[in-house]
């Protein structure tokens, strides 16, 4: 047989060779989507249930549950965090937010009524913005939670991506090896 294109031979390997091509296609592909797969269903096991945890009696029941369990984990086996900023928001707006313009006021009362009535007029935006700061540092350590997520998740991607590289690499230098043993395309001096 000859080795011109389009006979039977070449035909024959080049479908080889997308069908090898294919096959590593596919197992990116099916790799990726593992991999997308895990991160979601982490993302939804660890939010799960907890959207709105005040929304009904079982719900918060379930909230308080994990909220223990998780105060009460002390190997720190699974992350807090998100469980944990309802009941942080709840105590640091009511404690900052409520409580220390009270506070603020009835001080100011014991000083004098003018600088009492100063307060009052202070305390509610006093309030909000300490309120609003509360939830700014609660957001930023969701953030910083689910961005640590993230970051495990590319993490494993490239140690994925590095073992692809690892398994491509081997069959590669073997043929580099192969192609330096073939000595017939070397020139030799002539004497």
């Amino acid at each position: 047989m000859t080795d011109e294109p389009g006979t039977a031979d070449s035909t024959e390997s080049e479908a080889e060779e997308f069908e090898a091509e294919s096959r590593w296609l596919s197992w990116k592909e099916a790799g990726g989507e593992r991999a997308a797969e895990a991160s979601a269903e982490a993302d939804l096991a660890r939010d799960a249930g907890f959207d709105e945890p005040f929304r009904s009696a079982g719900s918060a029941k379930q909230w308080a549950a994990e909220a223990g369990r998780s105060l009460l984990d002390i190997q720190f086996r699974r992350p807090a965090t998100r469980t944990l900023l309802p009941l942080a928001y709840v105590l640091g707006a009511v404690t900052f937010g409520i409580g220390l313009p009270i506070a603020f006021v009835v001080l100011m009362w014991k000083v004098s009524a003018v600088l009492g009535v100063l307060a009052v007029l202070v305390a509610a935006p006093l309030g909000l913005t300490v309120v609003a700061a509360v939830r700014l540092m609660l957001e930023f350590a969701d953030n910083t939670a689910r961005l640590a997520g993230r970051v495990e998740h590319i993490g494993d991607l490239a140690d994925g991506l590095f073992q692809a590289l690892s398994d491509v690499a081997e069959p590669v230098n073997q043929l580099s090896e192969d192609v330096r043993a073939v000595q017939f395309w070397r020139f030799r001096k002539k004497k």
